[in-house]
């Protein structure tokens, strides 16, 4: 077997999938009636605020969050954000309430070879009733977590945007 195909195939088979998203909306919505999906098509000036927001170019169109909602009550948000570890993408879902806080996250699919413990609910833990006003510095409000540094700011990174998203779509600007 050529190395590069041996190198593939190692590659995609490190990939573990821990949840499917059906499985963790079910699990952030149990309590609500029905969950729906909302996509956001991001406009050229959503692009350019997201960006300063951001800073660097959302390299999407589109942002997919989903709705659980009870009667008409909004139970809460919660999106899929795909952040690359070292050099494969980490696929989770975070969870948000009506305010815009983080209540929980679930990490759905996994591809490096190390640092799968963020997938642990103790390194997850940590999130929970994050806003957008806090920072996420791995070392200092996230506890790292030795030998998977780079998975650790993937998720910081991913859980930031998605809070940084829900506030750009869903936050009533006062």
């Amino acid at each position: 077997m050529p190395l590069m195909v041996f190198l593939l195939l190692a590659q995609s088979s490190a990939a573990t999938v821990y949840l499917k998203p059906k499985e963790a909306l079910n699990q952030f919505f149990q309590g609500s009636e029905k969950v729906i999906a909302d996509q956001k098509v991001l406009t050229v000036t959503d692009k350019k605020v997201l960006k300063k927001k951001l800073g660097y170019d959302l390299a999407r169109d589109s942002i997919l969050f989903y709705i659980g909602k009870t009667k008409d009550q909004i139970d809460g948000y919660a999106v899929i954000e795909n952040e690359v570890g070292k050099t494969q993408p980490i696929t989770f879902m975070i969870h948000l309430d009506v305010s815009g806080k983080v209540k929980a996250i679930e990490v759905l699919v996994y591809r490096e070879s190390h640092g799968s413990e963020v997938r642990h609910q103790r390194f997850l833990n940590q999130f929970k009733d994050k806003a957008l006003a806090n920072r996420f510095r791995p070392g200092q409000e996230i506890v790292n977590i030795t030998g998977a540094t780079l998975s650790v700011r993937a998720v910081s990174r991913g859980v930031k945007r998605a809070l940084i998203l829900w506030n750009h779509f869903y936050q009533p600007q006062t």
